[in-house]
């Protein structure tokens, strides 16, 4: 209970420090946070890429991972006219998906896991709903999370983003976000043909194993480069809040020209 209290009190902070930074900016963050209801930490974050958010005049979202919408609703405020598909597995999250923004227009979600085949999975769904996966924790994750580590088995549908071309109509440039705790590279093999129609990719992977049986950052950056991306950096890294180590990034990965 006291790391999660620790935990939420070190991103309260970080927020304060962050608004703070930007005072001119604050009319448009309580605008959309309060109003339109966007998540305040996926908000910030967003808010120091948008410069290149608006210069690479993406109109296509697709939101792999997309829990109650967090990523979706954040993104929605700097790409208002960007069409947005985003896929959910757990029922009450995708609930709270739907209701977050079914409102805000050009919005479609789907109600199942992604993965490399189709079918059904098991899912094991995370006390700390975010950190749920397809795939066990490891010590590790237990130990640096210890709030997550609680977890229920349950069956879920599972899709692969190729199945689901022909209920997308994709206007270019297309932004794919993958942050699946663990399953990146599951996901990313079953989207070979998506990934074609892909110009910006923003996926979660990790330096070590916070998942039994996750693929690496080095295993996502050798598919992806495979795939016709360079890689242009990171958004944002998680630090582990036992010992500092870099865990995991969030990677961004450019179509080649």
């Amino acid at each position: 209970m006291m790391a999660r209290l620790l935990d939420v009190a070190g991103k309260g902070w970080r927020y304060s420090v962050a608004i703070a930074a930007e005072p001119a900016r604050t009319p448009f963050l309580v605008w959309n946070t309060v109003v339109q209801k966007a998540h305040l930490g996926e908000l910030l974050k967003l808010n120091e890429h948008r410069k290149w958010l608006q210069s690479a005049v993406v109109r296509t979202v697709i939101d792999v991972g997309a829990n109650a919408g967090q990523f979706s609703s954040a993104i929605r405020c700097f790409l208002p006219e960007a069409q947005i598909y985003a896929f959910e597995p757990l029922p009450d999250c995708y609930e709270a998906l739907c209701r977050r923004l079914a409102n805000r227009g050009r919005f479609q979600g789907f109600c199942t896991a992604v993965g490399a085949e189709s079918g059904e999975v098991t899912f094991w769904r995370s006390e700390f709903a975010k950190s749920s996966s397809v795939l066990p924790m490891t010590k590790l994750h237990k130990e640096a999370f210890p709030w997550s580590k609680g977890a229920t088995e349950l069956k879920v549908p599972q899709c692969r983003l190729d199945d689901c071309l022909a209920k997308m109509q994709l206007a270019r440039n297309v932004l794919l976000k993958i942050d699946v705790q663990g399953y990146e590279l599951q996901v990313l093999q079953g989207a070979g043909e998506l990934l074609d129609e892909v110009k910006y990719a923003l996926v979660e992977a990790s330096f070590q194993k916070l998942y039994e049986g996750q693929g690496t950052f080095h295993q996502v950056y050798e598919l992806m480069r495979a795939q016709g991306f360079d890689y242009a950096g990171n958004f944002e890294q998680l630090l582990s809040p036992v010992d500092s180590t870099i865990l995991q990034a969030d990677g961004l990965f450019v179509r080649r020209s």
